[in-house]
């Protein structure tokens, strides 16, 4: 199904203050809220607005900014920790009065775009089956970025779930597109859910959950509350367009992310729930085209590893896919300009900027 809303500016994807909150008020070890702030460039006061919102580069300069003030790397992990459903205004309260966890699903798929712009909620589940849940980034962001906000998504996910179904909810799995990090037994003590972590996923955090879970009676499901929250929440705006901002930075980086996948054109516009004619229009009013994308990120990251000590061109080859070295050195020449011995011999030589327009694309 394609989307139709219309396309706007990065600068205009927000997220709430309400959730950047949280670590404030429950005084996290070591979190200096007006440290933080300060170091970000936001003005404090912005926190006290009950409708406050951040930007995106906002909340880039503050994830940066608590990293850098408390040399933490879970806070992402604390945030998600904190959220509960009464930390989505309006929509939280809908989400309380549901019935079941599918139904719950189901309504926050909906209005996802109401707790955060920066991803988006797709759930899928045929009758009596499994479901899966798949939250996407929306738009282009730093690594260190994308990583604090996988963990707060997963981790408010279970958090949820947890205080919705009890400490008895059984057992599900959630996959999150980063490498385990340094603070995995917190992961673990949240059995029976298990948490897998892949480098080489798509960006996002998929959630799978059985039968058993979906169809499992919440305590508090009113009918009436949920359809009147769910006709007011369908008033406050419809979702906005996904990689709505400069596709090529967007798509670049979910081509990193996904390191080590031949990530194709389709599975991209399936996991964006777009189409893939879509996509190749949005790049090509960019003058760029997937495949040279493709292509680009697949090398770029070839040059880092020929770079790393100790790599050989016969190792990084069978790394990123190739059958044997010549295949490898064709292709590197022919995306790179030089072969890959001299371009290890070149310690100086840049690799192209992934977005340069492709000529052949250019309008006329």
């Amino acid at each position: 199904m394609e989307m139709k809303q219309p396309m706007t500016t990065a600068s205009l994807r927000r997220v709430p203050t309400r959730y950047f909150v949280l670590l404030t008020n429950a005084r996290v070890q070591g979190v200096d809220t007006a440290q933080i702030l300060s170091t970000a460039g936001i003005d404090g006061a912005r926190f006290d607005q009950r409708d406050g919102t951040f930007a995106t580069a906002e909340v880039d300069a503050f994830v940066q900014a608590a990293n850098h003030v408390t040399g933490r790397e879970d806070l992402g992990f604390e945030l998600g920790r904190l959220i509960k459903m009464n930390s989505h205004d309006l929509l939280g309260y809908g989400l309380l009065s549901c019935h079941t966890a599918h139904q719950l699903m189901c309504m926050a798929s909906r209005h996802y775009h109401l707790m955060t712009e920066a991803f988006t909620l797709n759930y899928q589940r045929r009758p009596g089956a499994p479901g899966e849940a798949t939250y996407t980034p929306t738009i282009a962001m730093p690594d260190v970025t994308l990583r604090f906000y996988l963990e707060a998504v997963a981790i408010a996910h279970h958090n949820q779930l947890r205080l919705m179904l009890g400490p008895d909810a059984p057992a599900y799995d959630v996959y999150l597109s980063m490498p385990e990090p340094s603070h995995v037994l917190r992961y673990q003590a949240l059995a029976p859910t298990r948490f897998h972590f892949s480098e080489s996923a798509l960006p996002g955090v998929r959630v799978v959950m059985g039968a058993d879970l979906l169809d499992q009676p919440l305590p508090f499901g009113d009918a009436q509350v949920v359809q009147q929250i769910d006709e007011r929440c369908s008033l406050l705006g419809s979702r906005p367009l996904t990689g709505h901002f400069g596709w090529g930075e967007y798509v670049e980086m979910v081509l990193r992310a996904a390191e080590g996948e031949q990530v194709t054109l389709d599975d991209l516009a399936r996991r964006l729930n777009v189409s893939a004619r879509t996509i190749d229009r949005h790049l090509r009013a960019e003058n760029l085209a997937f495949r040279e994308l493709s292509e680009k990120v697949r090398f770029q990251r070839a040059c880092e590893m020929l770079r790393e000590p100790g790599a050989t061109i016969k190792h990084v080859a069978l790394k990123l896919g190739f059958s044997d070295t010549a295949n490898f050195s064709r292709a590197f020449r022919r995306v790179v300009g030089v072969t890959p011995t001299a371009y290890v011999n070149d310690a100086a030589r840049p690799f192209p900027p992934l977005t340069q327009p492709d000529s052949s694309l250019t309008s006329s």
